[in-house]
């Protein structure tokens, strides 16, 4: 399989960008077999597989799912970006699908690399009693990060979580040992749904068993509470509703994370990445650059790529008391092949300016997980759970009135309580890659949004209308995948 030929050479490739300390080892020399000799090499190899998450958690995946779903259309120049994907017209050549496979597998790859050599030289003593807490921590992580790659490749190319009908789906392939091969015959077929996300468990399970570090705002490592917080999410889209509020009100109550109430302070979190409230923000510098969040914001030259539609914007002005509303929009002036103007842009993601190489390259450092998400876990748990409507309002008014202070408390029961919650996940997860997953959880369909200014719009698919059951909210696993793994052939996603 292509992706697993990748996984052959990751300890030569997949730390070729260097990050605080990571040039310090020249991977590029280390023979497979003396890669991990040392806790030294176990903590260059974590280095690079941090660079890895930054890579399956961010930039262009994310942006092709939000780019799939409602609340974006493309302008007039935007020049096909993302178009098949937008049209709901991609088929397995797709781009996107092939190169978040093969991140996928390549993090999922080095993982094993780490987690088997930290194994190997634990049981063969090599590691002095001062060595020891920071290995143990090190294990814990890798089995945290593999299981966030695995839970990203299903989120993608899997259907949603179904207890009743997981163990008949179609899962991703599972390798959970670094044994690389040119054998294709040895290359994994898919696993059923029920096994990928048993295995994401038991990933769980390793790391909370190692993992000691305990959580601080905007750590730029994986912690406790991350933890925590990916189990939260993971039980929500299981539907264990217990685990997910145990964990997310675990984090919630820590009291370490608060909200953010001042429209200052919340635009400092999406602008300079300062913040009391992110759980986890991974590293970035001007030398080690995250992925761009580029193409919805255009401040040079007045052409942004994507911008939100009308529906979107109308959805906020709800609440015009709204923090978010001034941080995730802006009125910007536009200029197009058909005429000039201004339209509202999103500019959530609106470059660090510490990021800056020259002009602005909409860099911000990856919140991969941040509390408010896990007040809307519990909200909608407690909600699911069947007798706890009031827990789900009341928790879910906690993050609606830190975001807009002139609220007052105004419960609500039945399908009002269920649209309430899923808004607010709108509201305050919009543009961050949760949408097409939150469609295919709940078994929407969508009718896209109206567009701001329909003559600056690009004219396909603008009122795009999609059923619950249209096939590509799966993605196709990636022709490059079938053409050289035989045993996955027979297991492409229904309609590719």
């Amino acid at each position: 399989m292509k992706t697993l030929k990748l996984i052959i050479t990751a300890v030569t490739f997949g730390l070729a960008l260097a990050s605080c300390d990571m040039d310090k080892y020249p991977y590029d020399a280390i023979p497979l077999d003396k890669a991990i000799q040392s806790l030294k090499d176990c903590e260059n190899l974590r280095n690079g597989l941090y660079r890895d998450l930054r890579i399956v958690s961010y930039g262009g995946n994310l942006i092709a799912s939000e780019i799939q779903c409602d609340f974006f259309n493309p302008l007039i120049d935007y020049g096909n970006n993302y178009g098949p994907i937008y049209r709901w017209s991609s088929q397995a050549q797709e781009g996107t699908f092939e190169t978040t496979w093969a991140n996928g597998y390549v993090t999922i790859g080095q993982c094993n690399l780490l987690i088997g050599g930290l194994l190997n030289l634990e049981q063969s003593g090599k590691f002095s009693e001062e060595e020891l807490p920071a290995a143990k921590n090190m294990l814990g992580e890798a089995y945290l990060m593999r299981a966030i790659a695995y839970a990203g490749l299903a989120d993608k190319f899997c259907v949603a979580y179904d207890p009743e009908t997981a163990g008949n789906e179609y899962g991703v392939p599972l390798v959970d040992t670094y044994e690389p091969t040119d054998d294709n015959s040895k290359y994994p077929a898919r696993s059923s749904l029920e096994a990928t996300f048993a295995f994401i468990k038991e990933d769980i399970r390793n790391a909370e068993e190692n993992m000691t570090a305990e959580g601080s705002q905007s750590s730029i490592y994986l912690t406790v509470d991350a933890l925590k917080a990916f189990k939260a999410r993971i039980a929500l889209w299981m539907h264990d509703w217990d685990t997910a509020i145990t964990n997310a009100e675990a984090v919630i109550n820590s009291n370490k994370y608060p909200l953010i109430t001042d429209q200052d302070a919340f635009i400092d979190m999406w602008l300079n990445d300062n913040s009391t409230e992110v759980i986890c923000q991974l590293f970035s510098s001007k030398q080690e650059l995250a992925p761009s969040m580029g193409g919805f914001l255009d401040e040079k030259n007045d052409r942004p790529t994507f911008v939100p539609t009308q529906s979107m914007i109308d959805l906020f002005m709800e609440g015009e008391a709204d923090i978010r509303l001034s941080a995730y929009f802006g009125v910007y002036p536009l200029n197009t092949s058909v005429g000039s103007g201004q339209i509202i842009m999103m500019h959530k993601f609106p470059g660090n300016p510490d990021m800056y190489t020259g002009d602005n390259n909409y860099v911000n450092k990856p919140k991969i997980f941040r509390v408010a998400e896990l007040y809307l876990i519990a909200a909608e748990a407690y909600y699911n759970k069947g007798g706890k409507e009031k827990e789900a309002y009341d928790i879910l008014f906690k993050l609606m009135s830190a975001r807009d202070e002139t609220l007052t408390s105004t419960p609500v029961t039945g399908l009002s309580l269920r649209k309430l919650i899923r808004n607010e996940r709108i509201r305050e997860l919009f543009g961050e890659g949760f949408r097409l997953t939150d469609l295919k959880r709940y078994g929407e369909g969508f009718k896209r949004g109206e567009a701001q200014i329909p003559e600056a719009t690009y004219p396909l698919a603008i009122d795009l209308e999609v059923a619950s059951t249209d096939f590509r909210f799966v993605w196709a696993i990636p022709k490059t995948e079938l053409d050289t793994n035989p045993q996955l052939r027979p297991q492409q996603n229904p309609g590719y």
